[in-house]
């Protein structure tokens, strides 16, 4: 959670409204107001949000949040403000959490969007909106010298309700391990992101998380429900498939990436991921483009950068632009 920051937001009626594109894991919580994501990757989505709602997105996928009576109009960025700020009275406020972090940002992707819903599962929003009050606190007393350290702690409390709510998703309940997942099994997948284009085992997944080859592979199973070799298909498909929609990236070159031994390997395998081949897939996206409003958020043409761990957070978008 190095870098992670929260702001406030805010948008008037009848607005389409997107977040700026790149390796970032968004925490979308409404506090006033209503308000539809829609989203079209992996799949085509839609929430309807309203006050104590709250989403976890990718900066990856393409988005758009319309506000009550918003049409297919160009869509712009958030009104933002820090935390703590006056509320200005807009039809929509929300409270925004940005980490910029590849792995995250993957990983959202991937799963798909998580809806905390207010009503629908009143426990998980109860932590997060106590978080989001500490939080404030936090941000409203600067002369506190470890308010950096909290600020990173509470997010990622809230990151853990997040998954919580994922992992709900995924297992009934009889097949819920008696302890929370193995966190060496989050090395592995760091590992495969930071170099996608390995040709990657499960010796070498489990090797990377310490553990053996059998353990891992079922308690991987157990917490995502699917094998690992399923999940880093999709990691590669979908990454492909992103950069397939936003540049002209040649099937052959997308087989090479995806560490395919062919083209025809790898649009088979795109195909049953996605239901679609990769020239159809990027044909039924060109045609929509002028009547979606998901299609004025800024394409992501490039991979993600390999930055290390170690290497300190830049400033993003949304931190240049926030009104104090």
């Amino acid at each position: 959670m190095d870098g992670v920051y929260f702001v406030r937001a805010s948008a008037s009626e009848g607005s389409v409204r997107v977040l700026p594109s790149g390796s970032f894991s968004y925490c979308f919580m409404v506090r006033r107001g209503t308000v539809r994501l829609e989203t079209d990757f992996p799949v085509s989505r839609s929430f309807e949000l309203g006050p104590g709602d709250a989403i976890a997105i990718s900066g990856l996928a393409p988005h758009a949040f319309l506000s009550a009576g918003a049409t297919a109009q160009p869509s712009a960025g958030f009104d933002l403000r820090s935390m703590p700020s006056p509320d200005p009275g807009h039809e929509v406020d929300i409270v925004l959490g940005v980490a910029p972090s590849e792995v995250l940002a993957l990983g959202s992707l991937i799963m798909g969007p998580t809806f905390v819903g207010s009503a629908q599962h009143p426990d998980l929003s109860h932590r997060l909106w106590r978080a989001v009050d500490m939080l404030e606190d936090e941000y409203g007393d600067e002369a506190q010298i470890d308010r950096n350290l909290v600020i990173r702690r509470l997010a990622e409390t809230m990151a853990i309700n997040f998954s919580r709510r994922t992992f709900a998703d995924r297992r009934s309940p009889l097949e819920a391990p008696l302890e929370p997942p193995h966190p060496q099994q989050l090395l592995s997948i760091n590992a495969f992101l930071r170099a996608p284009e390995q040709p990657w085992t499960l010796a070498d997944l489990a090797k990377a998380a310490g553990m053996s080859r059998t353990r891992f592979a079922e308690e991987f199973k157990l917490v995502t429900g699917q094998t690992p070799a399923r999940i880093i298909s999709r990691l590669r498909l979908t990454t492909i498939a992103r950069r397939i929609e936003t540049t002209t990236l040649s099937v052959e070159a997308a087989a090479e990436e995806a560490g395919y031994s062919s083209s025809a390997a790898f649009v088979r395998a795109f195909q049953r991921e996605f239901g679609e081949t990769p020239a159809r897939w990027r044909r039924s996206r060109e045609v929509h483009k002028p009547q979606s409003p998901l299609r004025s958020a800024p394409a992501r043409t490039s991979a993600p950068s390999r930055r290390s761990a170690a290497d300190p957070p830049t400033a993003t978008p949304l931190q240049e632009r926030v009104v104090r």
